[in-house]
């Protein structure tokens, strides 16, 4: 059950759970992932945060960490200025909300600011409001 204040959320495909019925009893690691993990999450222990760091998001069904470092990187260096758009995820469902396509649905037009969504607007998945995002940072 999720609680506010989560420190670590593990990502994976429904495809890797083992009991057949769709619910995570139990998820099986191979090395390289376990240590990928355990790198993460020392590295994380490592770092001195003040206030509420979101939570470590650490996904099993992406490239290995000397990729995505490597393709963080490269982000990092072609990124623009602190005006690009933003992404938000929703840490109850993983729902996430992208500042350049906005959620025209909504009302939300593309290129809407996470900080100009309406305060009381709310998931379209899970009906939380706007404190339970955190912003996806690569």
């Amino acid at each position: 059950m999720y609680k506010k204040g989560v420190a670590v959320e593990i990502q994976f495909s429904p495809e890797r759970l083992n009991d057949g019925a769709g619910d995570p009893y139990w998820i099986d690691l191979t090395q390289a992932e376990a240590q990928r993990l355990l790198e993460s999450l020392q590295a994380r222990l490592a770092e001195s945060s003040v206030g509420t760091a979101p939570p470590l998001v650490v996904s099993l069904d992406e490239a290995p960490a000397s990729n995505a470092v490597a393709a963080a990187d490269a982000a990092v260096e072609t990124a623009t200025s602190a005006d690009d758009f933003k992404q938000w995820v929703c840490v109850i469902c993983g729902w996430i909300y992208d500042e350049a396509a906005g959620l025209p649905e909504e009302g939300i037009a593309a290129g809407t600011r996470w900080a100009d969504v309406p305060a009381d607007w709310r998931c379209p998945l899970c009906d939380v409001g706007k404190e339970d995002f955190a912003l996806v940072e690569f």
